[in-house]
């Protein structure tokens, strides 16, 4: 059952359905269906609901897509509750059924790229690296509509491995390595003159077939095998049991990619942008964010900064953006990572890389921008499994990496 908020939230809009259907108007159910979303999946960067309806007679004829059976029902009971109209269901809950079973899939190389559309040509929303689970949801030419982990969604082409239950199964169930140097390389043979099978980035996970001494053999999700050196990577339970976020490694994770070039949709060494930075520095001390600086918004725990900034601890997120005014709503546009003394480390389109930045006015690195739009802060050490905050060692997507 629905919880009695939903119900609230929509007692208005369900009126316009107590009316006999030949009194009802497009603009009736448009409001209807705007209200369904931002009630039931808000986000459409971590949710399908592309729902439209129209009249046919005295029915209401609902069709489109929906992330999932359940989604389904909450809307379908939402509109029973009144139920003075006919309702005819011909919506598509994903996945598609013509991907069959094969409706899970795992990343192939070093960096795998999602599309805002299906085509190499569209925006760059997001990444995912190497060994990363992915649900997919649809299918449309030669490119795939998928879900990662931190339920963001994204169009992908090529660069993964789709998987039935029975094989992405077996995949969960391998021990695994993760990558833990910044940059590296794997290769045909244990020598470090063995020929590259493919480059890797900190935070990519590979599947453990031996430990011959020197180096790991390991396995990707196609079954190319490959030889990482141990200085690049560790074992992921032993990499697991020692992630540990605190400020001091944060800051020692995050200055190791001074430099790197801004990259809009960026979530890896190769390349971030300012929320894909935080994110993987959080990551590589076992934390599990949101994919976009809006979401990382609102994770963890709000932080009241003072004047200063001086109740802002190290580790801390800062964001930046606009104001909320009479007319419109604040929007968070920026995200960095705090390093005390009113510094903070973030990916910048400005001067295009990773860069220490300062709202202290005396500070060689100050920035009277970011000073200007200062927003918020949000704490995210010790925040708990609450609030978009989760441990890695908490999420099922990762879970099969210790069998």
């Amino acid at each position: 059952m629905i919880s009695a908020l939903r119900l609230t939230l929509f007692a208005t809009a369900l009126q316009l359905i107590s009316v006999h259907a030949s009194g009802m108007h497009m603009e009736m159910i448009e409001k209807l269906l705007k209200e369904a979303r931002q009630t039931l999946a808000p986000d459409r960067r971590t949710a399908v609901f592309d729902i439209q309806g129209r009249l046919d007679g005295e029915t209401l004829v609902l069709a489109g897509e929906i992330q999932s059976r359940e989604l389904l029902e909450q809307l379908l009971e939402l509109l029973r509750t009144k139920g003075h109209v006919t309702i005819k269901d011909s919506i598509t809950v994903l996945p598609q059924a013509a991907l069959g079973d094969s409706i899970y899939g795992v990343v192939n190389v070093s960096v795998g790229n999602l599309r805002g559309a299906p085509g190499h040509s569209a925006e760059l929303v997001s990444q995912a690296l190497l060994g990363t689970p992915l649900k997919v949801l649809k299918k449309e030419g030669s490119w795939y509509y998928v879900q990662t982990p931190d339920d963001y969604l994204g169009w992908m082409g090529d660069g993964f491995c789709r998987m039935n239950h029975e094989q992405i199964a077996r995949w969960e169930a391998l021990p695994k390595v993760i990558v833990t140097e910044d940059w590296g390389v794997a290769r045909s043979s244990s020598q470090e003159t063995g020929g590259v099978v493919s480059d890797v980035v900190a935070g990519a996970i590979l599947a453990l077939k031996k430990d011959i001494g020197e180096a790991f053999q390991v396995e990707y999700p196609d079954g190319r095998t490959a030889y990482l050196l141990k200085r690049s990577a560790q074992p992921f339970v032993q990499w697991l049991s020692e992630a540990n976020a605190t400020p001091e490694r944060l800051i020692a994770t995050a200055m190791r990619f001074i430099g790197i070039p801004y990259l809009w949709g960026g979530t890896s060494g190769k390349g971030f942008d300012c929320s894909g930075l935080t994110k993987v520095v959080y990551f590589l001390n076992g934390i599990h964010l949101p994919r976009d600086a809006g979401q990382q918004a609102t994770a963890g725990a709000p932080v009241d900064p003072g004047a200063e900034l001086e109740h802002v601890e190290i580790g801390d997120l800062l964001f930046f953006g606009s104001k909320a005014d009479s007319t419109t709503k604040q929007r968070v546009t920026h995200v960095g990572l705090y390093l005390g003394n009113r510094k903070f480390i973030n990916a910048s389109s400005v001067p295009g890389y990773v860069v220490i930045t300062s709202l202290n006015p005396a500070d060689a690195e100050y920035s009277a921008d970011r000073g200007a739009s200062f927003l918020l802060a949000r704490r995210i050490i010790g925040a708990g499994e609450t609030s978009g905050v989760r441990r890695v060692a908490s999420l099922p997507y990762y879970s099969g990496s210790d069998h």
